[in-house]
């Protein structure tokens, strides 16, 4: 026989590798959740729920509340335009000189008293 010098003309069968076969396991059906941690699971979700609800409805409270006062504000601001303007208006309808002017349109005359009444009792 010939020795095998490395010689890559020479044919040699392939060595295959350790194969194992894999052995299937028996794959049992699926197991559904135990009632008491499906029901756990169930309160958790309604408690997360209700929780995500309290906290909207306080943040869409604060916003109608926010808004009202805004609304308020303004209303102030123009009641305060109105009452600045009223009072100007009666200053000059109280002005002595408007009255003059109006009780001589209307022919009246001033005429100073001849007597001065006396306080003294």
């Amino acid at each position: 026989m010939r020795e095998d010098r490395f010689q890559a003309a020479t044919a040699r069968p392939l060595e295959k590798p350790y194969t194992e076969t894999k052995k299937k396991r028996a794959t049992s059906p699926s197991k559904a959740l135990p009632v008491g941690e499906k029901m756990l699971y169930l309160f958790s979700v309604i408690i997360c729920v209700a929780l995500a609800v309290s906290v909207l409805s306080r943040y869409a409270k604060a916003t109608e509340l926010n808004v009202a006062i805004r609304n308020t504000e303004l209303e102030i601001s123009q009641t305060q335009k109105e009452n600045l303007q009223l009072e100007s208006e009666i200053l000059k309808l109280k002005s002595v000189e408007r009255i003059q002017q109006f009780a001589e349109s209307k022919g009246l005359q001033l005429t100073a008293p001849k007597y001065l009444p006396s306080i003294r009792p």
